[in-house]
């Protein structure tokens, strides 16, 4: 029940799907197609309906590979890996970074690679092998120190979590105090939050989970600015098992309950029967 609650939590990280610059100017008719198709997609995702949101970036990534537009194509695969790795499929997920990554006649932007990068990162954290996660972050995190880019604060996020996943909790703060002055420094309030939340889970992991409550709660509050379901519900959980760990049970039962009434708004079935579990535990039953 932990490990599908870092599992879930490791989707967050740098999650928001990429986007393609629509120029101010008008479009071919092709290109129209295509901004069409990933801003339907977009609309889906944070709907929460990832399969219907895959349709139109399978459409969105044909169109693009119809005029070998590269930077489309980039876009549409590691969109379409994210929102597999949601539907748990995570082989489908590593086989559209392959096309970012494995590409050989088309030259696609370093920025698309770096991202497909990370991506391979938050795959591998995901499914427990952290030498994986950690080597293809370093290739991020050289990457991004080359081109100046603008993902510092989400590679460091990742690589504060995998610190946490191999039971270095001193490490994983301290990078997660970094990505969260990186992402203030931009204004990036979801990487803050995702940054927040590592403190929190480091905190308690580092035997002080009174502690940990203050930065969840603040990663919950710019959630909920953000309207992000998925963040919210994970910073819910946290806060109960927060609780929890410190004896409040009663505050612990009034977040699981939370989230409970976040996943089903949500209908996010995996989430509810995972939060379920949790309560039943609580209750002895």
């Amino acid at each position: 029940m932990e490990r599908a609650l870092v599992a879930l939590g490791t989707l967050l990280l740098c999650a928001g799907c990429v986007t393609v610059p629509v120029p101010d100017v008008p479009q071919p008719p092709v290109q129209s197609r295509i901004a069409d198709a990933n801003a339907r997609a977009a609309t889906l995702v944070r709907a929460g309906d990832d399969a219907g949101a895959a349709r139109h970036y399978e459409e969105a990534l044909r169109l693009a590979r119809s005029i070998e537009d590269a930077d489309a194509i980039a876009a549409g695969a590691i969109n379409l890996s994210i929102v597999h790795q949601r539907l748990g499929r995570d082989a489908a997920a590593r086989e559209f970074l392959s096309v970012v990554l494995d590409e050989k006649h088309l030259s696609f932007p370093e920025r698309r690679r770096l991202q497909a990068e990370l991506r391979c990162a938050i795959l591998d954290l995901a499914s427990r092998d952290a030498g994986g996660a950690a080597a293809w972050a370093q290739r991020a995190r050289e990457r991004c120190e080359r081109l100046a880019c603008d993902l510092a604060a989400a590679i460091l996020n990742v690589q504060a979590l995998i610190a946490l996943d191999t039971g270095r909790p001193e490490e994983g703060a301290r990078l997660a105090q970094s990505a969260g002055a990186a992402a203030r420094s931009r204004g990036d309030r979801a990487e803050e939050a995702n940054a927040l939340r590592t403190i929190g889970r480091a905190r308690a992991a580092l035997g002080d989970p009174a502690g940990s409550i203050q930065p969840l709660e603040a990663a919950l509050a710019l959630d909920r600015e953000l309207a992000d379901p998925r963040k919210i519900l994970v910073d819910l959980v946290e806060l109960g098992q927060a609780s929890l760990a410190k004896g409040d049970r009663d505050a612990a039962r009034a977040y699981f309950e939370r989230a409970l009434t976040v996943g089903r708004a949500a209908r996010d079935a995996r989430s509810v029967e995972d939060i379920g579990g949790r309560l039943r535990l609580l209750e002895g039953r």
